[in-house]
């Protein structure tokens, strides 16, 4: 039975455990959910490749790990565990990135039975840093087969994680820089087709250009066993009805807040950033230029002038007020990933309806 198999088998066991009890403590999430884990992925817990406990010295005091995985007395992995009734927070995370950093462990493995993060020291750099390699919750753990993989005594022993580290890692900057660089890319191809067929066909191009590497994104995710990370956001209470093709639901909390409408896309982003600022105050809260997903490309989503941030000019920008111009040119899709980061600053989700 291969790993996948075998992670599919311990989900579902999994699962009727934590409906059964769904306020697990520590202690059991530990015994009935954790300590299997890590038995399948070929650590015994009852040897001495596991050490419960495992002292960590930070600064005048001692902490301790809650499992330490060992390859020749060497931790190679630590696992902290909180119970399936607590809720994983970012204090945990550091706690458990802190003592890798001080021993120097490659991996780390935060998870209350629900929810699993899996840590990489990076080992490119001088300066220490933890990367989140992967996120997930329960049920998507056998599509996260491989980076489970990389967990595995086997893989580590046989320094198998490190190309299993290296892949995903240059998967996720491979996703990183095409969603950043998509209108480049639609551009670039859309040039290159119309240079050879003439300017006529070029929208349909573009567009075509523009689900091209929409496509590429979604087989990289599926091939590496990365899950999408646009999680679907709460459905809102309806608002009023809208008049125009194209809509913005804003809520907050599940409530409705405000609904913006127009006949054109282009139009309707242009007024959901109009009604950001205007009355959630927007501009206090982002630094323009305001560059969406990562943040390391140079093609702005606001600026105060109709320019991206390397000075390149917006090839479809609307002035939302006075000297601030969003850039319209972008997919439905990409209108979708990119807008809303506007709304999450300022505390709010948002919902596209109508015929987007």
């Amino acid at each position: 039975m291969g790993l996948q198999s075998e992670v599919g088998e311990y989900v579902a066991a999994s699962e009727e455990l934590l409906e059964g009890s769904p306020q697990m403590d520590e202690s059991n999430t530990k015994r009935k959910i954790i300590e299997p884990l890590l038995e399948l992925l070929g650590w015994r817990v009852v040897s001495a490749d596991v050490e419960l406990e495992y002292s960590v010295q930070i600064g005048v005091g001692t902490k301790k790990a809650d499992y330490a995985l060992l390859l020749e007395e060497r931790p190679v992995v630590f696992v902290e565990a909180k119970g399936a009734d607590t809720a994983l927070t970012e204090k945990h995370e550091t706690q458990l990135r802190s003592y890798m950093r001080q021993i120097g462990v490659d991996w780390g493995l935060l998870t209350n039975g629900r929810e699993f993060r899996v840590f990489r020291r990076d080992t490119t750099t001088q300066t220490p840093n933890e990367l989140l390699l992967a996120s997930f919750d329960l049920e998507d753990a056998a599509a996260n087969t491989l980076v489970l993989e990389a967990l595995t005594k086997e893989a580590i022993a046989a320094g198998e994680d490190e190309p299993i580290a290296q892949q995903i890692e240059a998967t996720l900057e491979a996703i990183a820089v095409l969603r950043d660089e998509k209108p480049t890319l639609a551009t670039d191809i859309t040039e290159l087709v119309t240079a050879e067929t003439g300017e006529a066909i070029a929208q349909p191009v573009e567009d075509a250009a523009k689900s091209f590497v929409d496509d590429l994104i979604t087989t990289l995710e599926s091939r590496s066993h990365i899950p999408e990370t646009d999680p679907e956001p709460p459905q809102p209470k309806p608002g009023p009805e809208p008049d125009g093709r194209y809509q913005i639901v804003f809520s907050r909390a599940g409530d409705h807040v405000a609904t913006v409408s127009a006949d054109s896309q282009a139009d309707v982003m242009t007024e959901g950033a109009r009604y950001l600022v205007d009355h959630e105050a927007l501009l206090d809260a982002v630094s323009l230029p305001y560059i969406p997903g990562t943040g390391r490309g140079s093609h702005a989503l606001l600026n105060e002038t109709p320019h991206h941030a390397d000075g390149s000019e917006m090839r479809q920008a609307n002035e939302v007020v006075d000297d601030v111009w969003v850039f319209t040119s972008l997919s439905a899709t990409d209108k979708h990933r990119y807008f809303p980061e506007l709304a999450d600053v300022v505390g709010l989700d948002c919902q596209f309806e109508g015929d987007w």
